[in-house]
């Protein structure tokens, strides 16, 4: 009869938990729900900076891709007075540079780039649209280096090849937090930044 309660004991023994390997499980989840919640957080509160960056960062890279993937020029529409922002196939293409607007040094814009295709009309809907929240600040909309920040729009084009406008947006939003997106012309892909003494005053 002794024997058999020690059988039973050895079984149980075996199928059961240690405290520490308890208190090693609990910790485990601790660190992955400390990881997870801010990225839940922002998926399930677009209208936070950190959403609305993620959306703007969403949007440039979805124009660059469809340029390259469609082989035509795509734009990244940005409305500062409504707040709003869209990715659509770009408008009628700006002339073709030459060699005596090279030499004029007079070039604005678009003049600069590459002759390219024509491209189809903005399909209904757009590609992407997202909207930045009226909590956060829109300090600097710039793109080919010309402020657009009190514009009724401006237009970011991506190129088949890869490359895009200058473009550089810069956010603020609740406790003084700063963001600023820029593109990388040569590759088109967004980089960002949340050191406000990098850019700040120069």
């Amino acid at each position: 009869m002794n024997l058999h309660g020690n059988r039973w004991s050895s079984r149980f023994s075996v199928r059961a938990f240690t405290l520490v390997e308890l208190l090693i499980v609990c910790a485990i989840i601790g660190a992955v729900l400390t990881i997870a919640i801010p990225t839940i957080y922002r998926y399930f509160h677009p209208e936070s900076l950190e959403g609305t960056v993620r959306s703007l960062m969403e949007a440039c890279s979805h124009a660059r891709a469809n340029a390259i993937l469609g082989g035509a020029p795509t734009e990244l529409v940005i409305r500062p007075g409504d707040r709003t922002f869209s990715v659509g196939q770009a408008r009628a293409l700006a002339p073709a540079a030459t060699p005596d607007r090279l030499e004029s040094h007079n070039l604005a814009g678009e003049e600069w780039r590459m002759e390219e295709r024509d491209s189809p009309a903005p399909a209904a809907g757009g590609i992407f649209n997202g909207k930045i929240a009226d909590k956060i600040m829109i300090e600097m909309v710039d793109v080919n280096f010309v402020e657009y920040k009190d514009a009724d729009v401006a237009r970011v084009r991506f190129y088949p090849n890869g490359t895009s406008d200058e473009f550089t947006i810069v956010l603020r939003g609740d406790n003084d937090q700063w963001r600023r997106i820029s593109l990388e012309v040569v590759t088109g892909l967004a980089d960002l930044s949340s050191d406000p003494s990098k850019w700040m005053n120069r």
